[in-house]
């Protein structure tokens, strides 16, 4: 283990990122000479880089040069999550709303002629499918969203997309049958796909690596905000049923198309551009906002796309286990998202307004979930044990559900009581901002962030796709096989994940010994074209010289312990 946490060490001192599973750095941050994660200094950087006890800060202030004041950077950040987190909030808030309201519109007026189903004629998986159809788009257009963000701004291209899923939305209301309802549906994944993956790789240029599990779990929390708001809403639609001649789950996609279309406008005036070019900032803003990070931060000058950056992001086997752990946690996520108002009125008995109601404050209650959960991953800048922990406590939620429907028998387990264990299973959303900001921490450069952060969200559009099947409507009340995929889906996810930091440290050890240094050879090269001060550059070359010391001193010690076991 002691030669582990070394080589850990020797690499995070490049600027990589790795990550470990020390519980009691999950639990709190650890203090030296009584600060959190640095100590008194004159040269911050340089003793943050050799004192800190945190593998997160280790890495990132690599390169780091500040001559500015905390209460400046503090100023900063105060202002970047009014003009950036803020607003982005605003687009997932209604995104979401706009893609997760079949759930609620299936349980409105049920059992009647003006539900959904019975309006359109849909039999069999056919309002499974309708769930699904959004993502093939979203998946196919993950890479381009992040890559026309990078080229437009945020500023300019999250408000056209509000206009265009907005409209999409709207236009749901006027459909007849499954097919006009599956044509809507899937073009509504065309805009909905740069959502969250833009989001993910905006806020990179914004926000340093310690900074964004709680940004991430703020933006992922306004998802847990438009499901509860969509449940209270449909239940008071519900009231308008039969108004100028139209079904209630009609008003409610002209309504909820109509909210983003408006808001697309302050949306446009509070984003910001880039820290390079943003007339919102002054210049000491600016020179703070590019200099406050540390080697292979995203950069608007990095290059955007190139193939052998994609090659090399392809090519590492943590891709395929991040995206295959993440991906069993989010079709559980996505599954229970969608289905909930339908598996509490069928399975548990609930009426249509009490389902929808019920689901809504469960996603209230999400809301503090997501902001605690990731507050506290940031403040000790763990991110290992804040996705186990919440995963591995939804499984007792599955499990229970799956015994109850295999006995097809409630005994004497109350509905409410089942109602109770949704709480837990919810959890397993406040794990997604823990993992996303593994993610991006583990990437570096424009391009990594664009091809690696397109990769993990694809995680979320495939889920999207498969998790509304494991709930097939023939199969309600008791869904047994959905219920018992939840379960080994959370064990596979336990375990994918755990694994990250070995395959990570694999990674950055192979390019040292390739390339002579950890860092991807392509965001070493963009940081030579960053817009940064002479003095960040005079003081990057001191940092190179001092790195080769000390990585020389490092094989001299790692040479004689060799010597000494043999």
């Amino acid at each position: 283990m002691a030669i582990l946490q070394r080589r850990r060490a020797a690499v995070e001192d490049e600027g990589v990122y790795i990550g470990g599973w020390s519980v009691r750095k999950a639990l709190a941050p650890i203090r030296v000479n009584g600060h959190v994660g640095e100590c008194k200094r004159s040269d911050r950087s340089m003793q943050k880089l050799t004192n800190t006890e945190s593998s997160q800060d280790r890495a990132e202030h690599v390169s780091a040069v500040q001559d500015w004041t905390d209460a400046e950077e503090r100023a900063l950040v105060r202002k970047l999550d009014l003009r950036v987190l803020f607003p982005c909030c605003i687009v997932y808030f209604f995104a979401y709303l706009d893609r997760a309201n079949l759930g609620f519109a299936a349980v409105m007026q049920a059992g009647t002629e003006e539900n959904i189903e019975e309006d359109l004629g849909l039999e069999g998986i056919d309002f499974n499918w309708a769930v699904s159809i959004t993502y093939f788009m979203v998946t196919l257009l993950l890479l381009p969203s992040n890559l026309l963000m990078k080229k437009f701004s945020g500023k300019r291209y999250f408000p056209i997309i509000m206009c265009l899923f907005g409209t999409i939305v709207a236009c749901v209301s006027a459909v007849q049958n499954s097919a006009g309802l599956y044509a809507a549906r899937f073009f509504l994944g065309v805009p909905e796909s740069g959502v969250v993956p833009a989001s993910i790789m905006y806020f990179s240029f914004w926000y340093k690596p310690s900074e964004r599990a709680w940004r991430i779990g703020v933006f992922h929390a306004a998802n847990s905000l438009a499901s509860g708001v969509g449940g209270f809403l449909a239940i008071g639609v519900s009231k308008i049923n039969g108004h100028l001649g139209l079904e209630g789950w009609r008003w409610l996609f002209i309504i909820e198309g109509c909210m983003p279309i408006v808001m697309s406008v302050p949306v446009y005036f509070l984003l910001l551009t880039f820290p390079e070019d943003s007339k919102a900032l002054n210049e000491r803003e600016r020179h703070i906002a590019i200099n406050r990070f540390g080697r292979g931060a995203t950069r608007q000058t990095d290059v955007s796309f190139s193939w052998p950056a994609f090659a090399q992001v392809m090519s590492r086997p943590s891709t395929y286990i991040f995206f295959f752990s993440y991906i069993c946690l989010l079709i559980v996520a996505v599954s229970l998202g969608t289905f909930l108002p339908i598996i509490l009125k069928t399975f548990a008995g609930f009426s249509s307004n009490q389902a929808n109601g019920y689901t809504s404050a469960i996603y209230f209650v999400a809301i503090v979930e997501y902001l605690l959960w990731s507050w506290h991953s940031d403040w000790t800048r763990e991110r290992m044990w804040h996705y186990l922990l919440p995963a591995a406590g939804a499984l007792p939620c599955f499990a229970v559900w799956t015994y109850v429907a295999s006995k097809q028998s409630f005994g004497d387990i109350q509905p409410l009581s089942l109602y109770g264990l949704a709480f837990l299973g919810n959890l397993v959303s406040i794990a997604q901002p823990a993992a996303l900001a593994y993610r991006s921490s583990t990437l570096y450069g424009a391009s990594e962030q664009a091809i690696g952060g397109a990769t993990a969200v694809a995680s979320l559009s495939i889920a999207s796709i498969i998790g509304p099947q494991i709930y097939p409507i023939p199969d309600r009340p008791w869904f047994l096989p959905g219920f018992s995929a939840a379960c080994g889906a959370l064990v596979c996810t336990l375990i994918g994940y755990a694994s990250l930091p070995f395959w990570l440290l694999w990674e950055a050890r192979r390019r040292k010994k390739k390339y002579g240094h950890a860092m991807p050879l392509r965001a070493l090269d963009d940081a030579q074209h960053a817009h940064i001060s002479d003095a960040a550059r005079a003081r990057e070359q001191e940092q190179a010289m001092r790195e080769e010391k000390q990585q020389g001193d490092r094989e001299s010690s790692d040479h004689l312990e060799e010597v000494e076991m043999r």
